[in-house]
């Protein structure tokens, strides 16, 4: 099983408290301002194209955007300008996966993994390298260099630097084995280490999905949403369980409404996008199907290559 797509443009971001001392780019950055961050480096880039840590942020801004093609074009060019950054050759592999992600070609999955185990090879502590190559390694097939083996080793990696880390990593292995028991004992362990990550709830609520265990989704984000019953996120995820389970639908409305109406400022146009699609099918759960046709059309205004919302819309 997959992370969902909103999932993953999360992850993508990431944004965190902007360090003082960073560039004028990378602070945008770090505080979730895309658009001025893009402006930022793009005018660095046409004053000095040999400037490889504005292609790697360009490289971000374009998966953050959903658009792989442009992010491996600046990330490779980081890479070209310096090869012994671990973090360059990190995201290189994540914009090369969604490459493949979106030509469904795993041919490319080969040039991921080498990406990946550089990225590793040139950082040991880098838990995030460690996390996507965990993530590969349990995905791939063997063929494609994927081992079960060897994605349990980088988990346990993981744990020896950050607990919280590696039952979160040792959880989305649960997952891919489809072992229920291990996902709930290893999510809910990170859960009580640091209650307020909401990737850990998602996932977690995103396994009941898979197994249509739709009250423990819901009940899985309630979780989440007691202690921050403000948080969008949150209120996203309601809204996605009632789209996909026809359960608690008014309450998914209001949520998705709530996210769209002031969508967090590091929400970037796909991930609004996903959540305009979501709040369709809640309306054609409630076969208001005008006002469904209106939310698929501004999913693909958001993000024309959000495919699901194009078959919607059909």
């Amino acid at each position: 099983m997959r992370l969902p797509l909103a999932a993953v443009l999360l992850s993508l971001a990431a944004p965190s408290l902007a360090d003082p001392g960073a560039s004028r780019g990378v602070q945008l950055f770090q505080s979730g301002d895309w658009a001025e961050a893009k402006a930022e480096f793009s005018s660095v880039v046409r004053q000095d194209d040999r400037d490889a840590p504005a292609h790697y942020y360009l490289g971000r801004l374009a998966l953050i955007e959903n658009d792989p093609d442009a992010a491996v074009e600046q990330l490779k060019r980081a890479i070209t300008l310096d090869d012994d950054v671990s973090d360059y050759h990190l995201w290189y592999a994540k914009a090369m996966e969604r490459q493949v992600l979106q030509s469904q070609n795993p041919l490319l999955a080969t040039g991921v993994r080498d990406q990946l185990e550089r990225a590793v090879g040139l950082d040991h502590h880098s838990l995030d390298a460690l996390d996507a190559l965990a993530d590969f390694y349990s995905m791939a097939p063997a063929i494609m260099g994927g081992s079960h083996d060897k994605a349990r080793e980088q988990a346990e990696a993981i744990a020896r630097l950050d607990a919280m880390r590696g039952h979160f990593a040792l959880g989305r292995l649960a997952v891919r084995s489809q072992d229920s028991t291990a996902v709930e004992r290893e999510m809910n362990a990170a859960i009580a280490l640091k209650p307020d990550t909401v990737a850990v709830y998602s996932v977690l609520a995103n396994w009941y999905v898979s197994q249509k265990e739709w009250p423990a989704a819901f009940a899985t984000f309630d979780r989440y949403l007691q202690r921050r019953p403000n948080d969008p996120y949150g209120l996203f995820g309601v809204g996605r369980s009632a789209a996909l389970s026809g359960q608690e639908l008014e309450r998914g409305e209001r949520g998705l409404r709530v996210f769209l109406a002031k969508p967090p400022r590091d929400a970037a146009n796909p991930v609004r996008s996903l959540a305009s699609l979501r709040l369709g099918q809640v309306l054609d759960h409630q076969r208001r199907a005008a006002e469904a046709q209106g939310a698929y059309r501004r999913a693909l205004e958001l993000d024309p290559r959000n495919e699901e919302a194009r078959k919607a819309l059909k």
